[in-house]
């Protein structure tokens, strides 16, 4: 069996013995770390995938410092942090083109977290368990029946309550980071893992149309302006609620429905001062 496991960086710090911190600084997430023991208990051949910058990179080696057979460095300059439905679609694009058999994901990293499995499972239109706490046997009291090219998961419902499912592969699974508690790799596969090579890909041949913009902002949205023909011509609007009637006067909304409103760039008690200054003189209220 064949893996994919996403390798994201996430801020740690360390402090020494005299309590002097240093910088923080990106590593490997532990909820990937755990995602990679899960991978390593599956499958015989393991990639991991980074996905952004420099620390994407280094989260590549770290991997291949812990066990991981291959390495793929999906490059590109981060203005930020990547928006979770673009991370998706990119490591959707690498399984399409590794045809693994299973994408391991961290359910609970702090960057782009448990919504990463559901939406790689959705653009690939595999199957997607989340909140994985084991794989293989459950240890609960229930029967399952594995057929092949099936895996059996138990996975996490609520606090005390879990269940076991079978998934057919190929599948994602979100690792939750009560898995396991991954273990220190030998100085062999450590050393190994230092002298590996690491394939470097840009963005836009796995992703094309995709650019380090597009990545941070995600989904994009429109709004709908409603031109304000009452603004500056006569009094203000008399009917609707307080909000309808500012979003109205802001030519933002309309009777029907309304849309954000402007933001006023001032502590929040000067903002909250403003606003009862302006309804006042205006008599809304």
């Amino acid at each position: 069996m064949k893996a994919i496991v996403a390798t994201r960086p996430e801020p740690h710090r360390v402090v020494d013995d005299d309590g002097n911190a240093e910088p923080y600084r990106p590593q490997l997430s532990i909820d990937d770390r755990v995602a990679l023991a899960a991978a390593h208990d599956v499958a015989e051949e393991v990639t991991a995938v980074g996905i952004g910058g420099d620390p994407a990179k280094r989260c590549v080696r770290a991997a291949l410092e812990r066990g991981a057979d291959e390495g793929l460095h999906v490059a590109y300059d981060p203005i930020e942090e990547a928006a979770g439905d673009k991370y998706a679609t990119v490591l959707a694009r690498v399984a399409a083109r590794e045809s693994p058999d299973v994408v391991v994901v961290g359910q609970s990293s702090s960057f782009a977290g448990s919504e990463i499995a559901t939406f790689v499972g959705e653009q690939l239109d595999w199957p997607a368990a989340t909140r994985v706490t084991r794989l293989g046997t459950p240890n609960i009291d229930t029967e399952v029946t594995v057929d092949q090219g099936e895996l059996a998961v138990q996975r996490k419902l609520a606090i005390g309550r879990q269940e076991a499912v079978v998934v057919e592969s190929p599948t994602v699974l979100g690792i939750d980071a009560g898995y396991t508690d991954p273990d220190r790799a030998p100085l062999s596969t450590i050393v190994a893992g230092q002298q590996a090579e690491i394939e470097t890909v840009p963005l836009e041949d796995v992703a094309p149309g995709e650019s380090r913009f597009s990545m941070s902002v995600g989904a994009a949205t429109m709004e709908d302006v409603t031109p304000n023909e009452r603004w500056g011509r006569g009094r203000p609007p008399r009917t609707g609620t307080v909000e309808q009637r500012i979003y109205r006067m802001l030519g933002r909304g309309t009777d029907e429905g309304t849309s954000a409103g402007e933001r006023i760039d001032a502590p929040p008690e000067e903002a909250a001062e403003q606003v009862v200054d302006y309804l006042r003189r205006n008599e809304l209220l």
